[in-house]
């Protein structure tokens, strides 16, 4: 893919690990949901759109809904995480004025 822009990012307010809803352009393909993590103080991650479903014991399952390329998967991840990134570092500029 030549082209990743990000389109929006949803900060969350709740405690746990999901930071932030993300949606992102791919050429003319928009992906909507992924998810920016940070388990415990450690680095964020980006996981991709997935769904959820109890299985047949009532234990719940995830399925991802869409599977990249690595290389492509890469570019997605590194264009999610610098635009979190500066979003928190606008956020903490704005703040401090």
């Amino acid at each position: 893919m030549d082209m990743v822009k990000v389109i929006e990012i949803r900060k969350t307010r709740k405690p746990g690990p999901l930071r932030a809803f993300v949606d992102v352009r791919l050429g003319n393909l928009l992906v909507k949901d992924f998810r920016v993590m940070q388990d415990n103080g450690g680095r964020p991650y980006v996981k991709a759109p997935f769904s959820t479903y109890k299985n047949k014991n009532g234990e719940l399952c995830f399925r991802q809904i869409i599977d990249f390329p690595d290389e492509v998967r890469g570019q997605v991840d590194a264009a999610i995480l610098s635009a979190f990134y500066r979003e928190k570092e606008n956020h903490y500029d704005h703040r401090s004025q």
